[in-house]
């Protein structure tokens, strides 16, 4: 069991292929794999992605959190693992897995199968067109007859730190404080916990390997320098004419502005767009640390007389009134998931997300030369 921690992924990669040398290993990952925001905003995702497939990582819970990107980014994510992104909580329209329902390995003579369930049941994300969330008991009740019908043990995994039910597993994986085996990860960033299972799947042991002498991977070093590499490549570049003089209000008022001028949405609403601490962005880097929320913008659909409840601070594009507008009407009003995060009501009836980060609208309006 180790952490997401990306940084510590060369260590990480030493340690497995030692123990992968003398006995079959499973490695199981906890915690967020785009925990790194500007790593995972300037790569789409596809950074972290990249360093768990060349790394042979065997699984990890897709979380709502990844919802983030996009049901069609998701969709790209998953395909392009090649490790189990386990979902049995978090469903598409036609309720099946966004990702792998459970995975199933040998451990020497046994058969251990996992699935993953997320916890979090507050995150708005749950709410996006074409997902459904199920609750951890009904999921996992859903897909443990089809595991005890594949292997010897059966284990559930879930987002890291949780406290609940054991769900009538063998074993859990990332919760500790139950009255079943539980594997979690280490507190001692020196130190990885290992469980070794009898050939007979029938006990559990749990030790833990001291990694303060390995090499780092360095075939792993060599990967995470490549795409750090291309992040600030990316990060460097230029954001807008120099000659611009930019504030938090004229820089809002011309993203706003842009976004609805290209009919992105017939409105946008948001309180702020930008971290408190303003200051003006001379390039990529310095925008995506300064918007509040750098991913995709969300989009709800609401009918003119529950739009005409909104906010003052709800901007219209050019020819819309709010005192004009048709009640029976239907308009789509832009946010950031950030701003539904903190008014979580406005999500519950659904709402889509743009295909592209809004970072990179941003970009485009900015260097589109009519911006003054």
């Amino acid at each position: 069991m180790t952490d997401a921690r990306l940084d510590r992924f060369p260590v990480y990669v030493a340690a497995v292929k030692a123990q992968r040398a003398v006995s079959p290993t499973i490695w199981l990952v906890a915690g967020d794999p785009f925990a790194d925001r500007t790593l995972a905003v300037l790569s789409d995702g596809a950074a972290p992605m990249v360093l768990f497939n060349e790394a042979g990582v065997d699984a990890v819970v897709l979380t709502p959190s990844w919802l983030g990107f996009g049901l069609s980014r998701v969709g790209q994510i998953v395909s392009s693992a090649r490790f189990y992104a386990l979902s049995a909580s978090v469903l598409d329209s036609l309720g099946q897995p966004l990702g792998q329902p459970f995975m199933v390995r040998r451990s020497g003579s046994a058969l251990l199968a996992v699935t993953g369930v997320a916890i979090d049941s507050t995150n708005v994300l749950t709410h996006l067109n074409g997902t459904s969330y199920v609750t951890p008991g009904f999921a996992i009740a859903k897909t443990t007859a089809l595991m005890r019908g594949r292997a010897d043990l059966a284990a559930v995994m879930v987002e890291p730190r949780t406290s609940g039910s054991h769900w009538g597993a063998d074993f859990m994986v990332n919760v500790a404080g139950h009255d079943r085996f539980a594997m979690t990860v280490s507190d001692d960033t020196a130190r990885l916990n290992c469980y070794d299972v009898s050939a007979d799947a029938g006990r559990f042991t749990a030790r833990t390997v001291d990694v303060t002498g390995l090499r780092s991977d360095s075939a792993t070093v060599r990967l995470l320098e490549s795409l750090a590499a291309a992040a600030d490549s990316t990060a460097a570049r230029p954001m807008s004419s120099p000659h611009s003089v930019w504030t938090n209000d004229n820089l809002s008022h011309a993203l706003v502005g842009g976004m609805l001028t290209a009919k992105l949405a017939d409105g946008f609403l948001c309180d702020s767009l930008f971290q408190s601490d303003f200051q003006e962005p001379k390039d990529v880097q310095a925008l995506v640390s300064l918007l509040r929320d750098p991913g995709r913008l969300a989009v709800l659909t609401v009918s003119g007389d529950v739009l005409s409840g909104l906010p003052d601070y709800l901007v219209l594009r050019s020819g819309l009134v709010r005192s004009k507008l048709s009640r029976s009407s239907s308009y789509r009003i832009a946010t950031t998931v950030d701003y539904l995060q903190r008014h979580p009501a406005m999500a519950k009836t659904g709402f889509e997300l743009s295909a592209r980060p809004f970072w990179t609208i941003c970009l485009d309006i900015l260097q589109s030369g009519q911006v003054k």
